[in-house]
């Protein structure tokens, strides 16, 4: 799903002729540490070309090395309406770089003997269940920490959802697992919501207070949070946003009853700043340790970058990276020859990235309010100037992998000539998962719309018993309506993980 939408978006602005909204703003002092004037102006020449391409409204870029920023600068705008500028101090929503903050804190946790890795989870969260019998017994934090539960990604249970973490948790026994637990690297958001629900048991405090009192506040990071609500605060903060045609649209936030996506979300909900993401950097890159003081046991930060779990790889397609593997909120790789911790993060339109280069105590990160691949492209042009390689025209390359993986994306032949069995208004009604929760269907003016988790979704119909997402970002997602033995149209049939059957919501009684 978010795959399909990202390659949509980066084709249009890849081949479209859109204007470019400008992003150079008056600079203030920028540390600059250890760089000469020409490095600085290489930094800066390669963000803007980068954003320029990609055409992203703001950004803000920071380099840590041997302890100490040495470059840290906003980029263009965070509100383009009323032309407010990119600082070090504006604040970005993470998305899922949040995870390396969720691992620590189940670190600190285990180092106080309150949390085994490796101990089975269900030892601490009994209502821990998955479909997998072997799974539920068996699976430890560890297990969920790097991604290897056999349960598929199964976003849209959380994504907007008005569930509480609890019951979320609750259902995860209802969702069909695509392999064996241990058996691969299957990337899982939901995984990393339990994990913070695991802090919030063990701790006694919710997880985003853990995250407040244990990591932010011993590090410094005064320009940080973990919700909706503290983004707004902030003093100053970004708008994200989307290309529509020829103009760029603000994001709306979540709202309240959107309870995962408004609230603290262990997978993805930290909001922070270039500045304080700077002092997190120094912080990994010296095992707890910033300004000559520990903030964090030693050995709590190093256990999360160690390698868990091998991430399928294609040396042909990636010729620049060697072995990648997940690690405990980060991934781990061999880039260009240099040993590599990173993550990256998506959002609400928002996007993030960290780089550390432990051997070469270097970090980079980069966030910016578009959804995108320019974080990671720019990640990696700045990389290679702080490492002294071979520039390599990323933009370039993400380009024609685009257009490579949607050359090469199969479309379903749609059979000609069918009509639906039944009137409009027999479709209409609610129906049910235990996970996912409810969709609802309605009609109106000769249409049928699915409603859920505050999407709003026109069908068209597709071939017999089968309605296709006409627009938005599930476009081209296909609902099939199921009969019962009546001949009445009793459940909706979803293909919202493709590693799995289609998900089976059920006619509510009375709907």
């Amino acid at each position: 799903m978010t795959i399909r939408k990202f390659s949509r978006v980066a084709l249009i602005l890849l081949l479209g002729t859109l204007s470019f909204i400008g992003w150079t703003s008056p600079r203030p002092p920028t540390p600059t540490k250890g760089l000469s004037k020409e490095a600085v102006l290489k930094i800066r020449s390669s963000t803007e070309a980068v954003l320029r391409t990609w055409q992203i409204p703001g950004a803000s870029v920071g380099f840590v090395k041997d302890g100490e920023v040495v470059f840290l600068e906003g980029f263009g705008k965070r509100d383009l309406e009323k032309g407010l500028p990119v600082t070090p101090r504006t604040r970005f929503i993470l998305g899922s770089t949040t995870k390396a903050f969720t691992a620590l804190a189940v670190g600190l946790l285990a180092g106080e003997n309150k949390i085994d890795w490796d101990k089975a989870l269900a030892t601490y969260l009994p209502e821990f269940r998955l479909q997998d019998e072997y799974a539920s017994l068996h699976a430890t934090a560890r297990d969920l920490a790097a991604h290897r539960t056999g349960l598929p990604r199964h976003d849209l249970v959380w994504l907007n959802s008005p569930l509480d973490i609890a019951d979320m948790v609750r259902g995860l026994r209802h969702l069909e697992p695509s392999r064996e637990l241990r058996a691969a690297f299957q990337y899982n958001n939901l995984m990393y919501i339990t994990l913070g629900y695991l802090v919030e048991k063990t701790a006694g405090i919710p997880w985003d207070d853990f995250i407040r009192e244990k990591i932010f506040k011993p590090l410094g990071m005064n320009d940080s949070g973990c919700t909706i609500p503290e983004y707004t605060a902030a003093p100053e903060y970004a708008l994200s946003y989307v290309r529509q045609g020829e103009k760029q649209a603000a994001k709306s936030l979540p709202q309240p009853a959107d309870k995962l996506m408004y609230g603290a979300r262990a997978s993805g909900s930290i909001n922070t700043t270039a500045q304080d993401m700077c002092r997190w950097m120094i912080v990994q890159l010296q095992d707890g340790q910033i300004e000559g003081r520990p903030v964090f046991p030693s050995g709590r930060i190093r256990e999360t970058q160690v390698p868990q779990m091998p991430i399928p790889w294609s040396p042909a397609a990636n010729p620049e990276v060697l072995f990648p593997s997940y690690a405990l909120g980060w991934m781990t790789d061999v880039y260009r020859g240099h040993y590599r911790v990173h993550h990256g993060g998506s959002t609400l339109e928002f996007n993030s990235y960290v780089t550390l280069f432990p051997q070469a105590k270097t970090g980079v990160v980069v966030l910016i309010n578009s959804s995108s691949p320019a974080s990671t492209i720019l990640a990696n042009v700045l990389s290679d100037l702080v490492l002294g390689l071979t520039p390599i025209d990323w933009s370039q390359r993400v380009e024609e992998r685009i257009k490579a993986g949607q050359k090469d994306e199969p479309q379903e032949k749609r059979i000609e000539g069918t009509a639906p069995a039944h009137r409009l208004e027999e479709y209409a009604g609610a129906y049910v998962h235990p996970a996912y929760g409810e969709i609802r269907v309605e009609v109106a003016a000769g249409r049928l719309t699915a409603v859920t988790h505050g999407f709003r979704w026109p069908l068209e119909h597709w071939h017999y018993e089968s309605f296709v997402i006409a627009e938005g970002d599930f476009q081209g997602q296909k609902l099939t309506f199921l009969t019962n033995s009546k001949g009445e149209v009793a459940e909706v049939a979803c293909g919202f993980e493709p590693a799995v059957k289609d998900i089976i919501f059920k006619r509510r009684n009375g709907a």
